[in-house]
């Protein structure tokens, strides 16, 4: 029980020391925790002592000098723990005893002692403690203690971390620190800005409120002593001031239709080839005008249908800086609104249609495209996906089709197929999977020609979509513009500001157009002007202005021609002066144009 306190003592004592002058000094408090294992044990050791033997030999109390000895201390077991009473007894009866021998005297003593038989430090620290640290702490223990390496251990551990300390950390921190200054300023700065925003705001409402009730008060006072004049003067007098208000009125609401008006608005995706159908055969400035308006997307689509020389025209018009009005955007605008969602037909129409019919049908189609319209063939050929062209399909779209295409499918739509179109399937898949295929045409159930077709149609429009999924590509993609080729027949109906030919009809009517005389000449003489200095482009738009402000002005038709024979357009400029004989047909004039068109190369 001696041994087991001692051990625990040495154990507490040890561990406090540890624990507070090295582990919580060096590593911080928390950081690591010391464990002392220790094991004592006894440890005796006997001793002789000679001591002569005179004959005046005083008691054994007293000394050579005669003076009385102290009396014999206690025996220890271990420091501060007396030996018991019994082992000293015991031990001083049988070792203690002093023999006599050739005079002399021999004395036996037993000499017991505490010691350490095992001594081992464990020290359990935070895997986030750095290395130097923990070697400083192995040195001091080892120095301290006299322990070796072998009776040291270190283990890592994960320390529990308190509340305080986790929020502490900086994946707490920052995001706290960022929540308060969010706080700090809603609370803050942005709540003073929108204090005084709100402020400002009330402030204008109120003043737009006073001014607008300032202007009714004005408008009614007006108003009223309009009327008192009216009262005043005689019935005509009444009548002419109903009109004057009329009017007045009128013009109130074209300026704010004008203000509500945005060319151009409804052309969408699903009209926009109807769009482009309407202007392939407009004047380029027309094109121009009309693209400005459109998106950009749109116009790249409506721009990109064009041929290269029209492209080319209209590009120029672009570049060109003129000033239109607002009366012609409108009326351009309300004929295209008009005749937009009227236009059908086109490539895509033919596709479906192609798509739907059976076999028969569509070889009759495609065989008479094909000597009646090569061109159109030649370009529906390129959309429409056929049995027979599974022969020029590449291995890798070959491959593509296998893996989406089942076994049982497959077999049925080549069922009766000649033998290449077999070995196109079968040199582009495994050996195994190529005999299952042969496997099912060989034994599967017989078919009817009808049930054949169906097969190989739900296979040409499985390809198809895989080809437009691009997950295979049959062939190389062709970029084309939204109208092209014979898609656009050749009666579309020009713009009524185009001259080339009659004017344009409306349900067998020419468009309306208000009639300023006036207006006319000036747009005549600035047209005139600009063609004497050169400048045809302008001056083809200002005759275009003055034609359609009076229609029946035959002189602008005249010059109108000159300006596009000096443009090169032959065509614009014949359609100009059979107009101008229209309206005014003089033999001279007639005979003129007869032989301008000898001289031009126009057939009569």
């Amino acid at each position: 029980m001696l041994l087991l306190e001692q051990e625990s003592k040495f154990e507490r004592e040890k561990t406090e020391y540890l624990q507070e002058n090295i582990l919580d000094k060096i590593l911080g408090p928390g950081k690591a925790v010391v464990i002392v294992d220790v094991e004592m044990g006894l440890e005796s050791r006997a001793t002789e002592m000679d001591m002569g033997k005179k004959k005046n030999d005083k008691k054994a109390n007293a000394g050579d000098n005669g003076e009385p000895q102290p009396a014999p201390q206690a025996k220890v077991l271990v420091p501060g723990v007396p030996m018991p009473k019994s082992v000293y007894q015991a031990e001083e009866d049988r070792g203690g005893q002093s023999q006599e021998a050739g005079g002399q005297m021999q004395q036996k003593h037993l000499e017991v002692r505490t010691t350490i038989k095992k001594l081992l430090i464990t020290i359990l620290y935070d895997k986030r403690v750095t290395s130097d640290k923990l070697l400083a702490v192995k040195q001091a223990i080892m120095a301290l203690m006299k322990v070796t390496d072998n009776q040291l251990v270190f283990t890592p551990t994960t320390f529990t971390e308190t509340a305080w300390q986790q929020v502490l950390t900086p994946k707490w921190i920052i995001p706290i620190a960022l929540a308060l200054w969010l706080l700090l300023f809603l609370w803050g700065p942005l709540a003073s800005f929108f204090r005084r925003l709100n402020a400002a705001l009330e402030d204008k409402t109120q003043k737009i409120e006073q001014m607008t009730q300032l202007k009714e008060e004005s408008e009614s006072e007006n108003a009223e002593e309009a009327e008192g004049e009216q009262d005043g003067a005689g019935g005509g007098g009444e009548g002419e001031g109903e009109g004057a208000g009329t009017e007045e009125e009128e013009e109130k609401e074209e300026e704010e239709e004008m203000k509500k008006f945005e060319p151009f608005k409804y052309v969408t995706e699903q009209n926009l080839k109807g769009l482009a159908y309407l202007l392939r055969k407009e004047e380029p400035w027309i094109i121009a005008l009309v693209l400005s308006y459109l998106k950009p997307e749109f116009a790249k689509e409506v721009f990109t249908s064009m041929p290269p020389e029209l492209q080319a025209r209209v590009a120029v018009e672009t570049a060109t800086i003129r000033q239109t009005s607002l009366e012609q955007v409108m009326s351009i605008d309300e004929y295209v609104k008009k005749k937009i969602d009227f236009v059908l037909g086109g490539l895509e129409n033919l596709l479906k249609i192609l798509n739907e019919t059976d076999k028969t049908t569509r070889e009759n189609i495609l065989d008479y495209l094909r000597n009646e319209k090569p061109a159109l063939y030649d370009r529906v050929r390129e959309e429409v996906v056929l049995f027979e062209d599974i022969l020029r399909f590449p291995d890798t779209a070959i491959q593509g089709i296998v893996r989406e295409v089942g076994t049982e499918s497959l077999s049925r739509a080549l069922r009766g197929a000649a033998p290449e179109y077999m070995n196109k399937f079968f040199v582009n898949m495994s050996a195994g999977a190529a005999a299952l295929l042969r496997e099912s045409m060989d034994y599967g159930r017989p078919l009817t020609p009808e049930q054949i077709e169906d097969e190989r149609k739900n296979l040409m429009d499985l390809i198809t979509r895989l080809d437009k999924e691009g997950k295979i590509q049959i062939r190389k993609k062709r970029k084309s513009g939204i109208l092209e080729g014979e898609e656009a027949a050749d009666d579309s109906e020009p713009l009524h500001f185009a001259v080339s030919g009659s004017p344009a009809k409306t349900n067998g009517q020419a468009p309306a157009a208000a009639l300023d005389p006036a207006k006319a000449q000036e747009q005549f003489q600035t047209g005139l002007q600009a063609y004497q200095e050169g400048r045809y482009p302008e001056a083809i738009q200002n005759f275009h202005f003055a034609v359609q402000s009076q229609p029946d002005l035959w002189q602008a038709y005249q010059y109108l021609g000159a300006a596009y024979s000096a443009q090169g357009m032959v065509n614009e400029a014949m359609g100009a002066y059979e107009r101008m004989i229209e309206l005014n047909p003089d033999e001279n004039l007639r005979a003129w144009v007869a032989q301008w068109k000898i001289q031009a190369g126009v057939a009569a």
